[in-house]
């Protein structure tokens, strides 16, 4: 009896240890290391001096800002249109389902280095002509993703292309798994297919796409590959991002303990952000603001029914 309690952990060792080697030691380990400055080869202990400059260090919050609008914007589209992927697969309208898994899930498989360089040689106008059709719009001058101002939205349409057949995938294995019985009803009651997606599909998808979503946003928050890639080709600053500002930092500058602040920093940030969301969308959450909604209306309705007015300023019950 003993033997088979020890199963469990036997079979967990593997996976606590290379846990603690690849997460907890490093993570204790910047975090020590955060608490120190380097002078000259001498550590000398600061405590929380380099949060204190992590804190009113501009051009990183200002890396922060950037890559919470690439958020936004690209989780956004970029979970909306797997959504509607893996709907329109999952409808009854759509044959070779299997093959249009493929197709859409072969981005992903892309090394997201070489998807970059790709990217990177699509965007350029010289090598692109269909560049030069958007000249149209913009006065006779080529579209230029590698443009400093337009960069970060190239960078959005990599990672949407990259990740939208991934998360697609997740979708789909989920709605394979709604019990048939459901649709059955659906089909009886007379609901079309958008009906039964509305009704059925997308309720049922909602922790699903909770998870997705807080997988994107710390996706979002680390963002490193594709800019760093693309700053051999155009002119992205070394503080783009805040995972580009901690690697210049700590291998460009030497800087290893104000590099590991930011780290710990960046860390906090993701946590806080993600359990935000977390939060938002949970079902007790959800549960009051509908609780709450439902005393308003309640409290309106009863007061508009109980309460007429007849003539100028006369009140009956």
């Amino acid at each position: 009896m003993l033997k088979i309690r020890r199963v469990p952990y036997i079979f967990l060792t593997p996976f606590l240890i290379l846990f603690a080697l690849f997460f907890v030691f490093p993570f204790v380990y910047s975090l020590i290391l955060s608490l120190f400055v380097n002078i000259q080869g001498d550590y000398k202990f600061v405590g929380l001096t380099n949060y204190l400059t992590a804190w009113e260090d501009k051009s990183f919050w200002y890396a922060v800002y950037r890559v919470a609008y690439y958020g936004v914007v690209q989780v956004t589209i970029m979970l909306v249109l797997a959504l509607v992927l893996a709907l329109f697969l999952d409808s009854r309208y759509v044959k070779n389902k299997a093959l249009f898994r493929v197709i859409y899930f072969l981005p992903y498989a892309v090394p997201g280095v070489i998807a970059a360089i790709m990217w990177g040689f699509l965007y350029s106008p010289d090598l692109n002509p269909i560049l030069s059709i958007f000249g149209i719009f913009t006065g006779g001058k080529p579209l230029n993703l590698l443009d400093s101002g337009t960069v970060l939205y190239g960078i959005m349409n990599m990672a949407t292309w990259a990740w939208t057949g991934y998360n697609m995938t997740i979708y789909f294995a989920s709605l394979t798994s709604i019990p048939i019985e459901l649709y059955d009803a659906a089909k009886i009651d007379g609901c079309n297919e958008f009906q039964t997606a509305w009704h059925i599909k997308l309720p049922l998808l909602k922790q699903v796409i909770v998870m997705t979503t807080v997988l994107s946003i710390i996706g979002s928050l680390q963002l490193f590959n594709e800019p760093y890639v693309l700053s051999s080709l155009t002119s992205i600053p070394a503080t783009f991002t805040p995972n580009m500002d901690i690697y210049n930092m700590a291998f460009a500058y030497g800087n290893f303990t104000y590099s590991a602040t930011l780290s710990i920093t960046l860390v906090l940030i993701t946590f806080v952000a993600s359990l935000l969301f977390m939060y938002a969308t949970s079902e007790r959450t959800t549960a009051k603001k509908k609780k709450v909604g439902n005393k308003i209306i309640s409290h309106t309705t009863v007061s508009s029914s109980t309460l007429s007015y007849t003539g100028e300023g006369e009140k009956t019950i």
